[in-house]
């Protein structure tokens, strides 16, 4: 099936010196599952992992929130809210070229597109609250 041959791919986006996360492994569940065999299955489970993907978004966004100073919570709205319009432009842009092409195979592209931009402003975030946690006394 060509999801099965489809899914090393989408899961390439994880750096291999980074552990699975637990939303890409369900991820990874589901599009091994027979729910994720077919193109509109694959959608689905992307979409539901782009879902958790953004829940875990705001949660690293508040914690590490947190655990800033007054000056770096306002560069931090004002770069997360860039990267938001970043975001939605790429998506658009992604959704444009995938969405003109024929074949399923390329609206679950787009999707594993869509959920990847999340997925790395995650561990950005991620990065940055670790780095920041590490340096406490």
């Amino acid at each position: 099936m060509f999801l099965s041959q489809l899914l090393p791919i989408l899961l390439l986006a994880a750096p291999p010196e980074l552990p699975a996360h637990p939303i890409d492994i369900d991820l990874a569940r589901c599009l091994d599952s027979d729910e994720g065999a077919s193109a509109h299955g694959a959608r689905r489970c992307i979409r539901n992992a782009t879902a958790a993907w953004d829940r875990e978004l705001n949660r690293v966004y508040r914690e590490l929130m947190d655990e800033l100073d007054e000056r770096q919570r306002l560069k931090l709205r004002d770069a997360q809210r860039k990267w938001t319009a970043f975001r939605d432009s790429e998506v658009d842009a992604v959704g444009t070229i995938y969405g003109s092409l024929e074949g399923t195979v390329f609206l679950v592209m787009q999707s594993e597109a869509v959920s990847s931009l999340t997925r790395e402003r995650v561990r950005q975030l991620n990065g940055m609250l670790e780095v920041i946690r590490s340096a406490k006394p």
